[in-house]
């Protein structure tokens, strides 16, 4: 979950809405022929699909008494999680479950807890990468375009005025929308931002 303040109230999104708003700014980027587009923009929508079931009834962080934020769940919990994403990930072809897959690694190879997943996670990787024609280069691209598009989504989702140095989109301007609950147990609103062309 992402949480944030908008006036007095703390709203909560969803990993897996997040993870839509990353399949649709994946979507509206300038497709780059050399990386296997469709693959990505499957795994930029997907790639948070293992949280479905922990969103539906989220853990409380005792510290604040909030929803833990997606960072902020413990490591055995988290693992369970991305367990379940990469596995259901490669459901969608072997493609994807790798670009998945390595998101993952990235993301969860500093913390120590998650070494058993990482390092099934790095067969998982080397077993589909042998099955594909495809170049380190490429893989690293792909793992590149969709943290990137992943941030992007966590800044809007977050409150936060996404960083956009050099326009990505192949349109002038983007309207996006998500749902967002005010917390705890509140009314669900939806959240429009609009992203233009400086």
């Amino acid at each position: 979950m992402i949480l944030f303040r908008d006036g007095e109230s703390v709203l909560g999104v969803t990993q897996t809405a997040h993870s839509a708003l990353t399949g649709h700014l994946a979507n509206a980027w300038v497709a780059r022929a050399e990386l296997p587009w469709d693959a990505l923009l499957t795994a930029a929508a997907i790639h948070d699909l293992g949280w479905g079931r922990w969103e539906l009834t989220p853990q409380i962080n005792p510290d604040t008494g909030w929803p833990y934020q997606f960072y902020e769940v413990p490591d055995l919990e988290y693992a369970e999680i991305w367990a379940r994403g990469t596995d259901e990930a490669a459901s969608f072809g072997r493609l994807v479950g790798l670009l998945v897959s390595r998101h993952f690694t990235r993301l969860a190879g500093r913390r120590e807890g998650l070494r058993p997943l990482v390092d099934r996670e790095r067969s998982r990787q080397a077993a589909l990468s042998s099955t594909l024609d495809l170049d380190v280069a490429t893989l690293d691209a792909c793992t590149e375009l969709l943290a990137r598009c992943d941030g992007l989504s966590l800044d809007i989702c977050g409150g936060r005025e996404p960083e956009l140095h050099d326009w990505p989109f192949t349109a002038d301007r983007l309207t996006l929308s998500f749902d967002a609950r005010e917390l705890p147990a509140g009314a669900v609103e939806t959240i429009t931002v609009e992203l233009t062309r400086p």
